[in-house]
């Protein structure tokens, strides 16, 4: 068996290494062409309120979180609300006692786990902030639940990004940015959702429901 010497062996290591993320982003979010693809010039399919699984009619999804985004879902939109013991985020639809879901830190902790399995994948977030809580609230949890990692921040902020200025795919992944989140208030007359508005101006939604079976 022939024996390498210590220094091929550590520029065939280099090598490959230096190899790896150029392979790790021939794709983007399942396609190669994307990867070239401003953020603002991909279409991505959505949950709305993805949190709310279950068989309950306050419930919106069928499939886990997890299963969602392995079907390709990459945007994912949740309501939360402040809870009515402490400062905890939770995961409400409409209200707590209604329906729900849990911290905002276990659904962030859930996508992040995803995310470091997947890491061609650039995955979207819609909040919606009922309660009108401060943006530093929702910071903190996105920094306990590691997430924060992954996040992409404009170099606009807090300005609003134009369409144009938008990062490409590759360059998001490139760059381990690969969380793009969006907080707004209730409507109407959210001060933060109306600076989202070019943005929000190219949402459009398509509502499939569930067929209701007699029992």
């Amino acid at each position: 068996m022939m024996m390498l010497p210590p220094s091929i062996l550590f520029g065939l290591a280099v090598g490959i290494a230096s190899i790896v993320p150029t392979i790790a982003q021939s794709t983007c979010n399942g396609q190669a062409e994307y990867c070239d693809r401003r953020f603002s010039n991909v279409t991505q399919v959505g949950a709305h309120d993805s949190p709310f699984v279950g068989s309950l009619l306050s419930d919106n999804q069928d499939l886990s979180v997890t299963q969602q985004l392995d079907l390709g879902i990459r945007f994912l939109q949740g309501q939360t609300h402040k809870s009515e013991l402490d400062d905890t985020i939770l995961l409400c639809h409409t209200s707590c006692l209604l329906e729900d879901a849990g911290s905002l830190e276990s659904f962030l902790t859930t996508v992040k786990s995803w995310m470091d399995s997947n890491p061609d994948e650039v995955v979207t977030l819609l909040l919606t902030n009922g309660d009108s809580l401060s943006v530093s609230q929702f910071g903190d949890v996105f920094n306990s639940s590691g997430i924060s990692d992954y996040a992409f921040v404009p170099s606009s902020s807090p300005d609003t990004l134009a369409m144009d200025e938008w990062p490409t795919l590759r360059e998001l992944i490139g760059n381990g940015t690969r969380l793009v989140s969006f907080l707004g208030k209730q409507w109407p007359g959210s001060r933060v959702l109306r600076s989202l508005s070019d943005w929000l101006s190219r949402l459009w939604r398509r509502c499939f429901d569930r067929p209701i079976h007699p029992r």
